[in-house]
């Protein structure tokens, strides 16, 4: 099975991933992760990535690919995305790709909360895991290009009939309960 999970920041993606990963034996291939490794690494293109990662700006794509494409071909068991596609750009280039690699995609998990609520839980999050790109100004602007290119991949997903929209504002064990359900019926 390949999923991919989508969902404002700080609705639960990597948190529900990990837990469906382990469900389903999955590979967990969070982006987000990726990259931050390759910030603290030190090379040209470590800083580089410290360096959009701490304004909240969004990556060329083409070095999230350099990181991401080996790791979804050694997924054995099938594998959840976390953190890509993040625009329309993005969302046809992996079709193209797991079509070229034979692999299929099937399902698009999108954990849905209001505004109010991701920010409020980014700023939690910023006070206990003390990430740095978890400030107040760098997540509104995440927020806000979550809104501008990120909304439109739900949309394409949805036209394609992969969507599952799951509620995110809920506590984890019920979010991932209702997750289970979904998958098991698809």
């Amino acid at each position: 099975m390949n999923l991919i999970i989508l969902g404002a920041p700080g609705s639960g993606k990597g948190t529900q991933a990990k837990l469906i990963a382990e469900k389903f034996s999955l590979s967990h291939i969070s982006t987000g992760q990726l990259l931050r490794a390759e910030s603290e690494n030190g090379t040209e293109k470590g800083k580089f990535v410290a360096k959009l990662l701490s304004e909240g700006g969004l990556l060329p794509f083409e070095t999230v690919l350099d990181v991401l494409n080996p790791i979804i071909l050694k997924a054995q068991t099938g594998f959840i995305l976390d953190g890509t596609p993040r625009d329309l750009h993005q969302a046809e280039y992996l079709e193209y790709f797991f079509n070229q690699n034979n692999l299929n995609l099937d399902k698009v998990l999108y954990l849905d909360i209001p505004k109010d609520e991701s920010l409020k839980r980014l700023l939690k999050r910023a006070e206990t895991e003390h990430r740095s790109d978890d400030n107040s100004q760098t997540i509104l602007h995440r927020l806000e290009v979550y809104q501008k290119d990120t909304l439109p991949v739900i949309n394409y997903y949805q036209s394609k009939g992969l969507l599952i929209k799951i509620d995110g504002t809920p506590d984890i064990q019920t979010i991932f309960l209702d997750i289970v359900n979904h998958l098991s019926l698809a």
